[in-house]
């Protein structure tokens, strides 16, 4: 973990469980992992202990959308699980279960580092053949099927006999996020690599699946795929790209990170950000790119958030800066629990964390505040500071440091904010250092955010994101033709 604070992507973000349940027939794994061991309920039930009290010991929100009886009643029917062996697949799904209650979208469970590797490595990896998009009681297509008559735009209304609603229901339960965001949850699911392996780690891997849908004309239907099957690319196995391919591909891979487009023409501009992480350069991104609209005289500024999961702190408060109209701070209280450095050996960078949190915090109240976010406001650039109108589009997948761009500028003249609500909490989170624990016995992570984050305390605290000025969502119309219907209301405000 870098001391860097950071309030990291969720989907990436948020809850990262990863049930990548691979059946016995799956060929080319590592014979030195068994995915099928069985570990001891003993074991189970000692790194359950451990995984508890890290929790109640360090997460400095444990009973902030959860009341302690909730989460008391939580690890208790946990517990009860673990009277039998089980795999570290069935283990992490109790986790999962118990860390949905937390309803923190930054803690989450993750596979074991010798898991992940197992299934990085596979040669063929059975993939889930639906690309959806989900509501909390609604699935719909966004791509067709080959060799089936499912199109896009097509209704799922349920899978090998199980009602939409209630595969959505069961899923929802082991998905995190900031106080039970409904908006966070149906957009991960909305991932298809996020559902598929949510979906056959709960439901298991059927052979075929059979799907009963609606067609565009509300006709009734039903059909059956098999699983596509992924074989490993074997073409690139030992060999270095060229520099020039290295050179654009790291350059494709910017732009789908950040890029900035103008059409002086119908005068506007689209600034996509799907992150504020540290290396795609975004400071001097910023700079040019702001430089670049002062020079252009481009009075309608489109600013593209709905990707973005989160990042530095300071990126997302360099972007704010050229926006702001008067200053602003990161929020009003940033503080963590006592920090310490018992069960250092099962968390990452433990040592370093603790020293840096002793060292940077103040202690109040029995809480270790954050002075220098706490007190500091940023006042908004002067050189090449945008001044036209903004727009700023939002949804699930707005998180963390997003959303503290999306705080700052919500009440400002200037500024409308169109698309869903954020998925990332308005009132705040838990995040910005955020180490991994690993478990002794089954090696399974966890995340464990350590500061509380409270963004802004005037707000209700109840989990809900930026509200949007301009309400807007996809429908399966929409998707079915194609239609991008956030985008298209934004040019249809500017024109």
């Amino acid at each position: 973990m870098r001391r860097t604070l950071v309030l990291r992507n969720i989907p990436l973000l948020c809850f990262s469980v990863t049930i990548l349940l691979i059946i016995s027939s799956c060929s080319g794994t590592r014979k030195a992992f068994n995915p099928n061991k069985k570990f001891p309920a003993q074991q189970l039930q000692e790194d359950y202990q451990l995984f508890q009290t890290i929790l109640e010991q360090k997460h400095p929100s444990l009973y902030w959308y959860s009341t302690q009886h909730q989460m008391d009643s939580a690890f208790n029917a946990g517990g009860l699980l673990l009277k039998d062996s089980m795999t570290e697949y069935e283990f992490r799904r109790v986790l999962a279960l118990v860390v949905s209650n937390i309803q923190c979208g930054h803690t989450s469970v993750r596979a074991s580092r010798s898991y992940q590797k197992y299934f990085d490595t596979l040669s063929i990896k059975r993939s889930f053949p639906l690309h959806i998009k989900t509501w909390s009681d609604s699935i719909v297509l966004t791509a067709p099927v080959k060799n089936t008559p499912l199109v896009r735009g097509d209704i799922i209304d349920a899978i090998n006999g199980v009602s939409t609603k209630q595969v959505l229901d069961t899923l929802l339960r082991f998905i995190p996020a900031d106080g039970n965001n409904m908006v966070a949850k149906s957009q991960l699911l909305s991932g298809t690599s996020y559902f598929a392996s949510l979906y056959t780690g709960v439901f298991g891997w059927p052979k075929t699946f059979h799907i009963a849908y609606k067609d565009s004309l509300n006709r009734e239907q039903s059909t059956v795929i098999q699983p596509v099957v992924v074989p490993k690319d074997s073409t690139s196995k030992g060999r270095k790209k060229p520099a020039a391919k290295d050179k654009k591909s790291k350059t494709n891979k910017l732009k789908e990170q950040r890029h900035l487009w103008l059409s002086a023409r119908e005068g506007y501009a689209v600034m996509e950000l799907n992150t504020f992480s540290g290396s795609p350069g975004l400071k001097r991104f910023f700079r040019n790119s702001f430089r670049m609209l002062a020079d252009s005289g481009i009075n309608n500024l489109v600013i593209d958030l709905r990707l973005n999961g989160g990042g530095r702190i300071t990126n997302s408060t360099s972007l704010t800066r050229y926006l702001a109209n008067q200053p602003f701070k990161t929020g009003d209280s940033i503080y963590a629990k006592k920090p310490s450095f018992k069960y250092g050996r099962f968390i990452k960078n433990n040592f370093i964390e603790t020293v840096f949190t002793l060292v940077s915090t103040r202690k109040k109240n029995d809480q270790y505040h954050f002075n220098h976010f706490e007190k500091r406001y940023y006042n908004p650039n002067r050189r090449n500071h945008y001044n036209g109108h903004i727009y700023i589009l939002t949804g699930g997948y707005t998180y963390s440091a997003s959303v503290l761009v999306v705080n700052a500028l919500r009440q400002q003249p200037n500024v409308t904010i169109v698309g869903e609500p954020s998925g990332g909490a308005a009132y705040g989170n838990t995040a910005m250092v955020i180490p991994d624990v690993t478990l002794p016995h089954t090696k399974v992570r966890f995340r464990l955010p350590l500061f509380r984050l409270v963004i802004d305390k005037e707000l209700p605290k109840n989990g809900k994101g930026v509200k949007p000025d301009v309400y807007v969502s996809a429908t399966p119309e929409s998707i079915r033709k194609g239609v991008d219907t956030k985008m298209a209301k934004v040019l249809e405000l500017i024109r």
